[in-house]
């Protein structure tokens, strides 16, 4: 039986102000919240690491709130009504645009804040990645141009992680990052272990969403890349809507769906 999908997250309610709050009301309950638990802000003694946390979800939800269009799109999420989870193998619902080039042209209201709520969730994700991968002994690694990435290994696999951000994916850029992933798969694939390499493509907007995928989802099903032994995925990831998708073949190996599921794909 499925479970029941999520209640979406309530912004109103992080930022305890009510649903018709005017913008006035949003930008006054952001600014008292992040005064009180900025790190600078903070008495001696108080939890720093909560305080980051709550600094997280304020931002996020500032920059949903202080948005017309995004507002709105939350409005509507929180009024659908409850839809069962997708199959366990399809993870996130990402629709991708019939106009993708809409997507490209629509900029964000305040493009600083923005930039800082997506860093904010991406250190959040890298500390929740190294959390879920301990028992790989997963460790962090510089490997240009790849913002962050890991490596980790057991007896019989070895693991592969690595993060890049683009403000506008497209096509052209899709097929760069594969053939920067082809490099990594190349330079690390073991002959007689298995080997698992996940490639986070983060991205601000998007433009020719279906091509992009397609490219995706062609270098990830290569016959070399999706096999038992030789498993190669790149997650597509929205930094606005917080949404994700795997772009090719499922595995149930143990380790690596502990990691999916820090992207919500389970």
């Amino acid at each position: 039986m499925e479970s029941p999908k999520p209640l979406p997250k309530d912004y109103y309610a992080v930022l305890g102000v009510p649903a018709n709050a005017a913008e006035s009301e949003i930008k006054k309950a952001y600014r008292a919240l992040a005064h009180r638990y900025h790190p600078d802000r903070l008495q001696p003694g108080e939890d720093t690491s909560e305080a980051a946390e709550r600094m997280i979800e304020i931002n996020e939800a500032f920059a949903i709130l202080s948005d017309r269009k995004r507002r709105a799109a939350h409005d509507r999420e929180r009024k659908a009504p409850a839809k069962p989870a997708a199959a366990a193998s399809a993870g996130i619902e990402w629709e991708v645009p019939v106009s993708t080039a809409t997507v490209a042209r629509e900029s964000p209201r305040n493009p600083a804040l923005d930039k800082t709520v997506a860093e904010d969730f991406l250190q959040k994700l890298k500390k929740m990645i190294g959390q879920e991968g301990a028992s790989i002994h997963l460790r962090e690694e510089e490997e240009k141009p790849w913002l962050w990435s890991f490596r980790g290994k057991t007896l019989g696999s070895n693991y592969w992680i690595g993060l890049q951000v683009c403000s506008s994916l497209n096509p052209n850029l899709a097929r760069g990052l594969a053939a920067q992933a082809q490099t990594i798969v190349s330079k690390n694939r073991s002959g007689w272990k298995n080997n698992f390499f996940l490639f986070i493509a983060a991205f601000q907007s998007l433009s020719e969403g279906e091509t992009v995928l397609k490219i995706f989802r062609t270098f990830c099903n290569r016959e070399e890349n999706s096999t038992r032994k030789n498993l190669v995925n790149i997650v597509a990831l929205d930094l606005n809507q917080r949404r994700s998708v795997l772009c090719g073949t499922r595995t149930r190996e143990e380790n690596l769906e502990r990691i999916l599921r820090t992207f919500g794909i389970s």
